[in-house]
């Protein structure tokens, strides 16, 4: 590529926010535009099933990832609350939804996602809400009074976190999983017991196993919920928490067939972050990042955003490339931190446990070696694990379990 004097980074994610930082900090003198439908420009979306649902006086200014004084001291010109309509790729054009056309030299998708739901009748009602973006959570702030009957349906990490947050507001919280047990599929099972049991504690109500059939809107605003052996349950607002779906209205059938990845619905990109067209780059959620094997994974966490924020940076200058940090992972539920790193494998052959405090800490370990660990209430054991991954430490399952013998010396092999 000829050189580059600009670039335009299409969303004011994680992703895109670390794009633009890693430019000057790489000594990138040229014009950087930021641009995002979401008129409150960039702020992080973790806190928002967190700090903002909670806090009556919190504001995206709050959690802000850049402010706009540091647009201005990085020469950055940011077009906030005007979306992109239309990306033309082979000439690195935009056509905003105002009208208005930009081109670059380069341009980085960083659109993330939206929120799915679920596709069955009543789910379009004013009093079903998702949680993805700064006017979700002030939404739902604004429905939540001491009587309060929410039902959070999902099993993952968001609903989690939404149910950890709205029970201790003192709502009456509903929470519906169509699995047997929230959070099996990403943590040890023994793990979710006690943390759902945590949550259930502190009054939560979950039913299992749930089969949605509609959602029905009562005279007096309130919501039936109908399942499909035909019991009901009565609520005053519904959260999805069904996870995501990457975000990419500004490309055209015949774009997205050239772009999309079919088995992800993200934007393919090799391990540059580049697409199969020149100059243009996608980072975070969006982005399906083509591996070592051939596969494909979309990953959709912060560190990773941040992480290919900064690589497309890089490559976009022909700098070299950050070498990839260890995966990593915390989620925040009510009085619980839970932090992960690398890969948890769930079989029991591959667990190690450390009966470490309160909470146990679980090693996914395979041929003596970590690739995986989680914790809750306990962020050194996860650092710990971190570094014997990232140094492919050789550690006997035996010592990793015996918490008399320190991870700070197991770390170091």
């Amino acid at each position: 590529m000829s050189q580059i004097e600009s670039v335009i980074v299409v969303g004011a994610s994680a992703a895109g926010v670390s794009a633009v930082r890693t430019l000057r900090q790489l000594g990138f003198l040229g014009s950087i535009t930021l641009v995002d439908k979401d008129q409150h420009g960039a702020y992080e979306r973790p806190p928002l099933s967190k700090q903002i649902l909670m806090q009556a006086d919190s504001t995206h200014h709050d959690i802000a990832l850049i402010n706009d004084d540091e647009l201005t001291a990085l020469n950055i010109e940011a077009h906030y609350g005007d979306g992109v309509r239309q990306l033309d790729p082979t000439t690195c054009r935009i056509i905003l939804e105002s009208g208005r056309e930009l081109t670059a030299d380069a341009i980085v998708l960083a659109t993330g996602g939206e929120a799915r739901r679920l596709p069955i009748e009543g789910a379009d009602l004013p009093q079903v809400l998702v949680l993805r973006h700064y006017e979700d959570a002030l939404n739902l702030r604004q429905r939540l009074t001491a009587d309060t009957r929410v039902a959070v349906i999902g099993g993952g990490f968001i609903g989690a976190e939404t149910t950890a947050s709205l029970s201790k507001s003192g709502a009456a919280v509903q929470w519906l999983d169509a699995a047997a047990l929230p959070m099996a599929h990403l943590l040890p099972t023994e793990l979710c017991e006690k943390i759902v049991a945590n949550h259930c504690a502190q009054g939560v109500t979950l039913t299992p196993y749930c089969r949605l059939d509609k959602f029905i809107e009562q005279p007096d605003g309130s919501v039936s919920i109908l399942f499909d052996d035909a019991t009901t349950i009565e609520v005053d607002v519904i959260v999805m928490g069904v996870g995501m779906a990457p975000s990419t209205p500004y490309l055209s059938d015949a774009i997205s067939a050239e772009l999309l990845n079919p088995a992800t619905g993200g934007i393919q990109v090799n391990d540059n972050q580049a697409t199969k067209f020149a100059g243009v780059y996608a980072a975070g959620d969006v982005a399906a990042v083509t591996q070592a094997d051939g596969s494909t994974v979309r990953h959709e966490h912060w560190q990773s955003a941040q992480h290919q924020g900064e690589r497309a940076a890089a490559a976009i200058l022909n700098k070299e490339l950050p070498v990839a940090p260890v995966d990593w992972f915390w989620s925040d539920q009510g009085d619980l931190h839970i932090e992960m790193a690398g890969k948890i494998l769930p079989t029991k052959e591959h667990l190690v446990v450390r009966l470490e405090g309160e909470w146990p800490v679980y090693f996914s370990v395979v041929d003596n070696r970590v690739v995986g660990a989680v914790s809750v209430n306990n962020p050194n054991a996860v650092r710990a694990a971190m570094r014997m991954i990232k140094n492919n430490v050789n550690v006997e399952p035996s010592q990793l379990a015996n918490p008399e013998l320190p991870l700070r010396k197991l770390m170091r092999g």
